[in-house]
C-alpha cells in the first residue's frame, strides 16, 4: 500500500518501541502525538512522519536504545520546517519548541535534547549523545539508487515553490546543483557517520550515492 494512503497515526504514533524510554521517563503520550502532528503539514513530502519512523525503526533494527533525551530530539528535530529558511533557523525554532513542550522531562534531559536538535543543523556532534541521532537523521542517504532518487524528488517538491524556474526539468537541475553543496561538504569529511556500527554498514553506499548525485549535476555518468 502507498504510504501516502495510510493515516499518519498508522505510520507512527507514541507506541513505537524506540519511544518507550521517553514514555517511561514520564513524557506524556498525548504530548508525543501533539508533536508528531506537526509532521503532517501539507507542504511536507520528505520531512514528515515517515522520516521519523524510519529513524526510529533503524534504531530498533540496529539495537541502539535511545535515551529519553535522544528520543525527544528525534521527534522534535524537524518539528518546525519552513522550506527556504536560512541554515539553522528551522533547527533553532524546533529546539525552542522542544523547550515549550518539554516541561514534563527533567531539565538535564531537556537541555541535552535541545543541544542535539541544534546539532542537526550542520550535522556536527558536540556531545556523545548527538552522534546516534545525527546518524539516524542521515539514514535516508544510505539507500538504493532508486530510493535515493525518490527521496531527492520529495525534497524537491517541498522546495519547488522557491525555485523561480517554470520548466520542471530545469527547476530540478537547479535544485540538484544547489543541494550538491551539502553533499560535497559531507564527502569532505573523513567520516560521514559518527558511530562505527553505522560507518561499517552505511558509509560506502552513502558516499556512492552522494558522488553519483554530484556527477549527475556535472554531466558525468
Amino acid at each position: 500500500m502507498n504510504e501516502a494512503a495510510i493515516a499518519p497515526e498508522q505510520v507512527l504514533d507514541h507506541r513505537h518501541p524506540a519511544l518507550q524510554p521517553l514514555l517511561a521517563s514520564g513524557y506524556p503520550a498525548a504530548r508525543i502525538e501533539q508533536v508528531l502532528a506537526f509532521y503532517d503539514e501539507p507542504h511536507r513530502r520528505y520531512h514528515n512522519r515517515l522520516h521519523l519512523r524510519e529513524m526510529l525503526d533503524t534504531a530498533v533494527r540496529m539495537e541502539c536504545a535511545l535515551l529519553p533525551a535522544q528520543a525527544l530530539a528525534v521527534i522534535f528535530h524537524d518539528a518546525v520546517y519552513v522550506p527556504g529558511a536560512a541554515r539553522g533557523v528551522n533547527e533553532a525554532m524546533s529546539a525552542q519548541m522542544l523547550r515549550v513542550y518539554g516541561a514534563d522531562v527533567p531539565n538535564a534531559s531537556l537541555e541535552l535534547a535541545y543541544r542535539i536538535v541544534i546539532d542537526t543543523a550542520d550535522h556536527m556532534p558536540r556531545s556523545d549523545e548527538s552522534r546516534l541521532v545525527l546518524d539516524l537523521d542521515l539514514i535516508r542517504l544510505a539507500v538504493s539508487a532508486a530510493d535515493f532518487e525518490r527521496y531527492s524528488r520529495e525534497v524537491f517538491v517541498e522546495q519547488r515553490p522557491l525555485v523561480p524556474i517554470a520548466d520542471e526539468d530545469e527547476a530540478w537541475m537547479f535544485f540538484q546543483r544547489r543541494r550538491s553543496g551539502f553533499f560535497e561538504r559531507l564527502l569532505e569529511r573523513p567520516e560521514i557517520f559518527c558511530l562505527p556500527i553505522f560507518r561499517q554498514r552505511y558509509e560506502a553506499i552513502t558516499r556512492a550515492n552522494l558522488r553519483h548525485a554530484i556527477r549527475s549535476v556535472n554531466g558525468g555518468p
